[in-house]
């Protein structure tokens, strides 16, 4: 596990998966690494030249994430007891290991106390990245010291979700990598927007809060966790703040059990775009490009697409690469120039 922690912190994608392939054979394939970490590896190996200077942000806060140097003990047991205070303290009923475990892989406000208010990115940054891996990233010592922010989604694209601040009524505008799919048109989030080299982007996927609670946040951003505190405690399923093992991806802002949902309403669409009852499976069709996207760039999806595309499905592909966002676009016409060389 160390080494490749290692091999990551220098951006050596091709050491961390040699590693990961070997300790799998020691192991007879027994699951031991976590699945979102060898999706990421897979996906920056497979997807290479193609990946946006942002998903290099998005690994590093992934691997700040990891925590395992002894310097992060005490910071890892702050941000469990912080998570822990906005569900109400310890469940009686529930084993604290398990629960420790659970707040560690799943949890919204534990990650995002660890990582920004008890600086464990900016630790990482510092001690651990190599000069390699953070020239390959995009602003991250900004990122590092973005503020909790409280937003309202006024409209969605294809390509861009609009924000505004429910204080100040000011206006951001995102990339869409599906960060808007579990907030509706008019409802409120909290998150971290983050500086690009020409965009802004959620450095992971929002949360969906009442609009009090956004409100508060975007008066005093410093407060989140008492806020969230607060209105979990009038309403504790009002807000979804624990999450699956796929659910912060690296190039998706979308839960990963809702990938294949959208793909298949989408499609649906298609072919029957009368169908009254396609509401309930997919709302917005702006949605739909962010969802493709999510789909294409698994490794997976880039492997099968690369041994095989039909004539019908390069067109296809080509009519989405102006709606889906980067890598996606890059990987459709990487695949369709691919093809038509070999032809």
């Amino acid at each position: 596990m160390f080494a490749v922690n290692d091999a990551e912190s220098r951006g050596d994608v091709e050491a961390a998966l040699e590693i990961v392939c070997k300790t799998a054979r020691q192991l007879d394939d027994e699951q031991f690494w976590h699945p979102s970490r060898l999706e990421r590896l897979e996906q920056i190996r497979l997807l290479g030249s193609l990946l946006p200077r942002w998903a290099h942000s998005r690994w590093i806060v992934a691997q700040a994430m990891q925590g395992t140097h002894p310097r992060n003990q005490l910071r890892m047991a702050k941000a469990i007891k912080v998570a822990l205070d906005v569900h109400g303290g310890p469940d009686p009923d529930r084993d604290r290991e398990d629960d420790r475990i659970r707040i560690m892989d799943r949890d919204w406000v534990y990650r995002q106390s660890f990582l920004y208010e008890l600086g464990g990115l900016e630790a990482f940054l510092r001690h651990n990245a190599s000069g390699a891996l953070i020239a390959g990233a995009d602003r991250i010592w900004e990122w590092a010291r973005a503020p909790m922010r409280g937003v309202r989604l006024l409209e969605r694209e294809p390509r861009h979700l609009l924000w505004e601040d429910p204080e100040t009524g000011e206006q951001v505008r995102t990339i869409n990598i599906g960060a808007g799919m579990l907030v509706e048109d008019g409802e409120c989030a909290i998150g971290r927007i983050v500086p690009l080299e020409s965009a802004a982007m959620f450095e992971t996927a929002p949360l969906r809060v009442p609009d009090e609670v956004a409100y508060a946040v975007a008066d005093e951003p410093d407060r989140w966790t008492e806020v969230l505190r607060d209105a979990c405690a009038e309403d504790p399923d009002e807000i979804w703040v624990r999450r699956g093992l796929r659910d912060y991806g690296l190039l998706t802002d979308i839960p990963h059990t809702l990938i294949n949902l959208a793909m298949d309403a989408g499609l649906h669409a298609f072919h029957n775009p009368d169908d009254e009852e396609l509401a309930e499976l997919f709302t917005h069709p702006a949605d739909y490009p962010a969802c493709l996207a999510a789909w294409l760039v698994r490794p997976q999806t880039i492997t099968a697409l690369r041994r095989g595309l039909p004539p019908e499905g390069r067109a296809a592909l080509v009519g989405f690469a102006e709606f889906v966002h980067e890598p996606a676009a890059s990987l459709i016409h990487d695949l369709v120039d691919h093809h038509e060389e070999a032809a």
